[in-house]
């Protein structure tokens, strides 16, 4: 991979790394309530809604810069690896291509990708 992709590849996910965070922050969020519940104090959860919201855009920039690509089979290859994580063997299965043919593929795309 060159330079170029990785730091495409890393802008890319940024969606798997976010939906991490989503998840903690929920149960951040959960707990607060159940804390609240408990000793009768309110905990604000204004800061970690922000926080989730502007992860949540993290998916829409990166569907976005995908669908740019105007290419039906790249961006599937795309929308697997970085909106469904799925790994490469996972899409070779899935689209009925050999996983060579799909790495192939992901590099054109990435090459192709605009970001």
């Amino acid at each position: 991979m060159t330079e170029e992709q990785n730091l495409k590849i890393d802008w890319l996910n940024r969606a798997f790394c976010a939906e991490k965070k989503i998840r903690s922050l929920e149960l951040v969020k959960e707990k607060n309530k159940a804390l609240a519940d408990k000793f009768g104090t309110e905990f604000s959860n204004e800061n970690i809604d922000d926080i989730i919201q502007k992860l949540r855009q993290y998916r829409t920039e990166i569907f976005n810069a995908i669908s740019a690509l105007n290419d039906d089979e790249l961006e599937a290859i795309m929308n697997l690896r970085y909106l469904t994580y799925m790994t490469m063997q996972q899409i070779s299965d899935s689209l009925c291509y050999d996983r060579k043919t799909i790495q192939r593929k992901h590099k054109l795309a990435l090459d192709k990708i605009e970001i």
